[in-house]
């Protein structure tokens, strides 16, 4: 019993002494690096549940764009230069008009002492369709994209935080 402890002290301290060393000594050769980022790399991957087929099948089918290729470990950064951040011309509308006018319908110290929007604001909200932005339009919504939702809830976040 006794030496199964100390075997096992033994292999504590030699793990810790190599990591230390391994941790301390400066690294002055891309070998080194390698073997260390190279063993790093295999022990998180063997950690790392096994990607299912369908997970496989959605990376290859080139519909996740940029995400497939982080994913895949070779992300090409030019590949981002081709992504349009504007807003349709629906959108814009929406945000200059239904948006502004929510905005000024919000009191930030109103709403954080009553912990609620005015009546007002909850009428106009639901009878302006703010809560079917995402929602295709074939069942009701407003189907705006990911970047017109995400700059009228930033505009009224501006407004209101709470």
């Amino acid at each position: 019993m006794l030496a199964a402890s100390t075997k096992r002290a033994a292999a504590r301290h030699a793990a810790s002494f190599v990591t230390s060393r391994i941790m301390l000594t400066p690294i002055t050769s891309m070998q080194q690096t390698r073997t260390i980022y190279g063993g790093l790399y295999k022990m998180a991957k063997k950690m790392m549940p096994r990607m299912s087929k369908t997970e496989k099948a959605a990376l290859d089918s080139g519909t996740v764009g940029f995400d497939r290729d982080i994913f895949s470990g070779s992300p090409k950064l030019s590949a981002l230069d081709k992504y349009s951040a504007k807003l349709t011309p629906e959108e814009q509308s929406f945000m200059d008009n239904e948006v502004n006018e929510l905005c000024e319908m919000l009191n930030d110290y109103d709403i954080f002492h009553k912990q609620d929007l005015p009546l007002a604001a909850w009428k106009f909200i639901k009878e302006k369709g703010f809560l079917g932005m995402i929602i295709p339009k074939q069942y009701g919504g407003k189907q705006f994209t990911a970047h017109g939702h995400s700059q009228v809830i930033t505009k009224l976040n501006t407004r209101s935080t709470t």
